[in-house]
């Protein structure tokens, strides 16, 4: 991974690790693998990660002590510092009320969050001309949602007209350290609609910002609308019309929650076309 061109690493995304297979490397939408020399290649000529390398990468993301991150494990995730996230999978060990833990992990998502401050530009700048209104972010998995809800958390919390913004941050991963001088609030490791009701009541929010909807979240978001607060969330999608089939986004959109949809892609880089309600 040391051997990796600069210029690659600045667009590295992800970094997965499969036990038997080989090590995994994502830049947007493209997914490539490294050879023992260090050079970028197709995911058959890739090294192979071991089973005793995904134990030391399982041993230093949890400090040596699995069994402290078993409430976050049971949900798929281990939570790391500065707005980052390991995504896991493996053998599940159920009960009657889901997935208890892992008997053994063989897979390890590593997501690699940044900060890029004017991302949602365009969006500031509609709000700034339009006002503010809930809006949800969509896009295939992968594309850039939640780099998207970051720059928005950090651009209208800063400037000339600085919003209190809250963020809703269940998996840790929205929040991160380079938000400096903002105005942002977060609770983090606990549900959404827990979160959501939370800043709520106690933080006096103007926009309350929060990643990957379920319809778990409805009656909660419902809430906080009703009490004047903006949300700003996101969902996969690849179209209006696709998550508009889904009953819980339908639901909102109705009760005046959405009025404004952004649809994220990849060509060459970030891009995002705003859609109104009425569009």
């Amino acid at each position: 991974m040391l051997k990796i061109p600069e210029n690659a690493v600045v667009n590295l995304n992800e970094i997965r690790l499969r036990v038997g297979l080989p090590l995994s490397l994502s830049f947007g939408n493209r997914n490539l693998s490294v050879n023992d020399s260090g050079k970028l290649c197709r995911p058959e000529e890739g090294t192979t990660v071991t089973g005793e390398e995904m134990k030391e990468c399982i041993s230093k993301l949890t400090r040596s002590s699995l069994y402290s991150y078993d409430e976050t494990i049971k949900y798929g995730y281990i939570p790391l510092e500065e707005g980052c996230r390991a995504g896991i999978c493996g053998d599940a060990v159920t009960s009657k009320n889901g997935i208890k833990t892992f008997s053994s992990i063989k897979s390890v998502s590593l997501r690699v969050s940044r900060l890029y401050p004017d991302l949602a530009k365009p969006l500031a700048e509609y709000f700034g001309l339009n006002g503010i209104c809930g809006t949800l972010v969509f896009s295939p998995p992968g594309l850039g949602k939640t780099t998207y809800l970051r720059s928005a958390a950090y651009l209208l919390s800063r400037g000339n007209k600085p919003l209190k913004v809250g963020i809703a941050d269940e998996r840790s991963e929205l929040f991160v350290p380079e938000m400096t001088g903002c105005l942002i609030d977060y609770v983090r490791n606990c549900k959404k609609r827990e979160g959501i009701d939370l800043l709520t009541r106690t933080m006096s929010p103007q926009v309350i910002i929060c990643d990957e909807i379920s319809d778990a979240e409805v009656e909660g978001i419902i809430e906080a609308q009703n009490s004047g607060v903006c949300l700003i969330a996101s969902c996969h999608g690849e179209s209006l019309e696709g998550i508009m089939k889904r009953p819980h986004i339908h639901k909102m959109t109705e009760k005046g929650i959405f009025r404004l949809f952004v649809r994220l892609w990849q060509d060459g880089g970030y891009k995002s076309e705003i859609i109104t309600r009425e569009q």
